[in-house]
Order: structure tokens, then sequence, then C-alpha cells
């Protein structure tokens, strides 16, 4: 009868014990990376701490006009052709940002900020990948 009452407490306690670990079921599955959608794709450039949100409102206006561009579209119909092509992509780079400068020519300091941003995320990669 002890040996029942033993076994009976051991299962139960570990049956808690495996209920404990198991996974919600309406708990999230994490936290989506920052600047990406629901398909995973980015919405767009993160804001640089050196920038301020009126610049960035202003700078977020004028890349939206910058996307009807004629110049931007031709460099974008270019690079689907071929989207590996690194020199395709450093087009359509360069025509947003012309177009970006034609809406807005004040908008220098924050592009001057969104590729040294971008200078400081590639320079890290590397590092880590050196200390691999």
């Amino acid at each position: 009868m002890k040996l029942k009452l033993a076994f009976l407490l051991a299962l139960i306690s570990t049956a808690g014990l495996i209920a404990a670990d198991a996974p919600k079921p309406d708990a999230p599955k994490g936290d989506a990376p920052k600047g990406e959608g629901k398909e995973g794709k980015r919405k767009g450039p993160s804001k640089p701490d050196s920038v301020s949100d009126d610049d960035w409102k202003k700078f977020l206006a004028a890349s939206e006009k910058a996307k009807e561009d004629p110049a931007v579209k031709a460099a974008e119909a270019k690079a689907k052709e071929d989207p590996k092509d690194a020199d395709n992509r450093k087009a359509v780079m360069e025509a947003r940002k012309a177009a970006i400068l034609k809406a807005d020519a004040s908008l220098e300091p924050v592009l001057k900020a969104l590729e040294e941003a971008r200078g400081k995320g590639k320079g890290k990669k590397k590092k880590d990948e050196a200390a691999k």
C-alpha cells in the first residue's frame, strides 16, 4: 500500500513539473526584429540617434516622394532584372538619395547619418566574423 501511494505521489509531482515546462498555447512567439512587418520584410531604415524627430519625419516624407521619381523607378526596374548584382543595388540607392535631396536639400545630414549607421553595422559584422 505504501509503495502504491509513493508511486502515485511521484507520478503526480512529475506530471506537474512536465506541465509547468510546456509552452502556453496563447503565449507570444517572441518579439519580431525591429523594422520588420508580418512577412518579415523590412519596412525601411531605422532612425539614427543623431537625427531629430522632425528631420526624420521630413526624411520619410521625402522618401515617399522619391519612390515616384522616374530615375528611381528605372533603377528599381533594372535591379529587379538582376537582384544579385551589387552595382544595380548601388544604383538604386544613389537614385533614391538624389531624389530625396531633390525633394528636400536640407536632408543631407540625415542621409550622412544613415550612411554612418550602415557603415557601423557592416563594420561590426566584419569584426564578429574575424573573431570567429
